[in-house]
């Protein structure tokens, strides 16, 4: 796969992020209105998406896949944090000065809205592959919003409520209706009438996720932008842990595991993303340094622009020779 034909797949997805930022910037989102439209996107856009793709997808039905891409997406971001704390030690940075904040955001790549169209894009459309995408993000939540809280607050225990969000229970709920058969009672050719017709409205809501989520991440990087001074350290640091280490282990895992060829096109491209946004909240709502977070998703997208192409399409040929 050329670079070329990588940034092609890559390049709409900054352009939606950059009219994001227009969009705010001009007013016509507002502060209101990004808020309401977030919810849309957590409660509503999204879950169809996950449900959508999921139900009844013969690969979720495999427990090897169901296994390995939930242990996946969980332990790559707990390799992440590893490494980017060892990062954060060395830059000399401290807890209270950002070191946790730093371990979290910069040990999590992007894993929904910014990877799903690459994704398709890579497999040809193929969106069975999703549902092995939402099976690692479902482990990927589990260690933010569980092992990444206990990182931030420094404490040893978190609330496992934060797990009972819409992108969890519709993973968690795809998937069992999938592996007991219930699916078929929400499927277009075996639910009848009202089967065809819930599954068609959940597509066309699942369909509107990742573009009005991505024009979402502008408007948020638009508040975002410029109230934050740039630390060299921090930034320099979080673009070797996130767009150099981290590339170079999930593509050996992706070569040399023993699982589906869908999981290691997924883990192809997780490789390859910049930090993702979700590690800002945490900061805020936990009394963490938002503004360290800020800088690393600044940096690695910004950078990830150049480099996703160039990881992705070597990554192709190292990973599938």
């Amino acid at each position: 796969m050329s670079f070329s034909l990588v940034l092609t797949a890559v390049l709409p997805v900054y352009l939606l992020v950059a009219i994001g930022l227009v969009l705010r910037a001009s007013k016509v989102v507002t502060e209101e209105m990004e808020k309401g439209l977030l919810k849309l996107v957590i409660h509503c856009l999204y879950p169809c998406l996950i449900l959508d793709k999921t139900l009844g997808n013969d690969l979720v039905r495999q427990s090897g896949v169901l296994v390995s891409g939930i242990g996946l997406g969980f332990g790559i971001i707990m390799v992440g944090m590893l490494i980017s704390n060892l990062a954060g030690r060395l830059v000399g940075l401290k807890p209270g000065t950002g070191r946790r904040t730093f371990t979290l955001s910069a040990g999590v790549q992007n894993y929904g809205y910014t990877a799903i169209p690459i994704l398709l894009f890579i497999v040809g459309g193929d969106d069975r592959v999703l549902g092995v995408l939402f099976l690692h993000s479902l482990g990927v939540e589990v260690a933010i919003w569980m092992v990444g809280v206990m990182v931030v607050t420094g404490s040893v225990t978190s609330n496992p409520k934060l797990l009972i969000n819409g992108p969890i229970v519709a993973v968690v709920l795809g998937v069992s209706l999938s592996l007991t058969g219930g699916w078929v009672f929400f499927d277009q050719n075996h639910g009848g009438l009202f089967g065809g017709i819930v599954r068609q409205t959940m597509s066309w809501l699942g369909a509107c996720a990742f573009p009005i989520g991505l024009v979402l991440i502008g408007a948020t990087m638009y508040e975002l932008i410029g109230k934050e001074r740039l630390s060299k350290k921090i930034a320099l640091s979080s673009l070797i842990v996130r767009l150099g280490i981290m590339p170079l282990l999930i593509l050996a895992a992706a070569k040399y595991l023993p699982i589906v060829t869908e999981l290691k096109q997924v883990l192809l491209v997780q490789s390859a993303m910049p930090a993702a946004v979700s590690p800002i909240f945490v900061a805020r709502h936990y009394g963490g340094s938002p503004g360290v977070a800020v800088q690393i998703v600044l940096a690695t997208s910004v950078l990830g622009l150049f480099s996703m192409p160039l990881w992705i399409a070597w990554g192709s040929s190292f990973v599938f020779p």
